[in-house]
């Protein structure tokens, strides 16, 4: 049986692929459980800066697989929508930096995928938004009606929640759901931009600036501030700081390992 997810790791990247094309790489329970075991795997490896999710063939994702769908009530529908969750949580809050690159359709499971990425790389004429209010659930279980409204507020969140209408991605961008929508020659060429510019800084200053920022909501100034000097403190005794002072005394690029 073919994998479910292809995982690939080059140098201070890695690469997730969701690899069910047929399908449009719809969410069963065997892809859920390989998404978890590649996070943790990434997660170990200290090395690595950022990590990319796209799908295989023309869509990105279209959230749970009818044909595994155990139906809309009963434990093995509560056990499905746990499982779910826990790659959303893992995702949203992965140390490293997680980049969704969308083309074709992205909704439901596939678009709260998207929404736990600190980045969003959309194809112009893609399809993207929630739809769960079209499907049996009429509701989404995986958290985009908490997250959709604090990326794009309560009035865009509800234009998109309560018709389930999808969006293009050019349109997605203007309202600021995704950073980035280009013409599909340039998704490419795009992405690698990004992930060159990331996998320049250090993995270790990249994870605790990601911690600031998405912390930054719940803390006073006060606390926020205390927060940072902890972490200056604590990034000044990193290898990674000493080659960045190494390589500007030497007039070369620093070589980070995340440590």
């Amino acid at each position: 049986m073919d994998a479910e997810i292809i995982v690939e790791k080059k140098e201070s990247v890695a690469w997730i692929t969701l690899n069910k094309p047929r399908v449009m790489n719809a969410l069963g329970k065997q892809t859920l459980l390989e998404i978890l075991a590649a996070m943790e795997d990434i997660g170990n490896e200290p090395g690595i800066a950022v990590t990319v999710i796209r799908g295989a063939g023309k869509s990105f994702c279209t959230g749970m697989d009818t044909r595994e769908a155990p139906g809309p009530y009963g434990p093995e529908m509560a056990e499905f929508t746990r499982l779910a969750d826990r790659v959303f949580t893992v995702i949203e809050k992965f140390s490293k930096i997680t980049i969704a690159v969308i083309q074709g359709y992205c909704l439901a499971g596939g678009f709260e995928i998207a929404l736990g990425c600190d980045f969003i790389i959309a194809e112009n004429n893609c399809k993207i938004g929630d739809g769960h209010i079209n499907l049996p659930g009429f509701v989404p279980s995986g958290g985009s009606s908490f997250r959709l409204p604090k990326l794009i507020g309560i009035k865009k969140a509800k234009q998109l929640l309560l018709t389930g209408d999808l969006i293009s991605g050019k349109e997605a961008q203007k309202i600021g759901l995704v950073d980035y929508a280009v013409p599909a020659k340039d998704l490419a060429r795009t992405t690698e931009n990004l992930v060159t510019k990331l996998a320049d800084k250090s993995p270790i200053g990249l994870a605790y600036m990601k911690s600031l920022i998405n912390e930054s909501s719940e803390l006073t100034l006060e606390t926020g501030l205390k927060k940072e000097h902890a972490y200056v403190d604590i990034l000044g005794k990193t290898e990674d700081y000493k080659e960045a002072l190494a390589a500007r005394r030497e007039k070369r690029k620093p070589v980070f390992k995340g440590k």
